[in-house]
């Protein structure tokens, strides 16, 4: 876990965005369980630490960026790795690259029902279904299209 604090930390220190993006101020953070959708590319990962660093900053524990790409996650699922944030005083954690996971909708439900005070903020691709597709999901996940820059933007 510590391991992932420190990830985390330079991630956000190191993140300086000129430019705030018009959908942080349409999301409603107060839902427990998040997603957004975007073409690759697009700034999803920026977006996730950019939030991380607005509301929480870099040393603040309640807060975690975790990317489903690193290894750690072929031997643990998200609701495991959840358990032990929540453990740790982790109040949200946001999941870049949920896709990659393994049973990754099914893993998020296990996290909305067993964490009642977990709030996920996650980023998948733009050709996600995520109520279509994922019916454990229909419900309980707000969802977000991150586009292109505006000429505003």
């Amino acid at each position: 876990m510590e391991a992932f604090f420190r990830t985390h930390a330079y991630l956000v220190e190191h993140t300086n965005v000129p430019v705030r993006r018009t959908l942080m101020d349409e999301i409603d953070w107060n839902d427990r369980m998040i997603g957004i959708k975007g073409t690759r590319g697009v700034g999803k990962t920026t977006f996730l630490l950019q939030y991380a660093k607005e509301k929480f900053g870099a040393q603040d524990r309640q807060c975690l960026y975790v990317n489903m790409n690193n290894f750690y996650f072929q031997g643990k699922g998200i609701a495991e790795f959840a358990g032990e944030f929540v453990n740790n005083g982790g109040k949200v954690l946001l999941i870049d690259q949920v896709f990659k996971q393994h049973n990754w909708s099914r893993e998020l439900r296990k996290c909305y029902d067993t964490y009642r005070d977990l709030k996920i903020v996650f980023t998948g691709s733009s050709v996600m279904r995520l109520k279509e597709e994922n019916p454990e999901l229909n419900n309980i996940v707000k969802s977000y299209n991150l586009r292109g820059f505006s000429f505003r933007e």
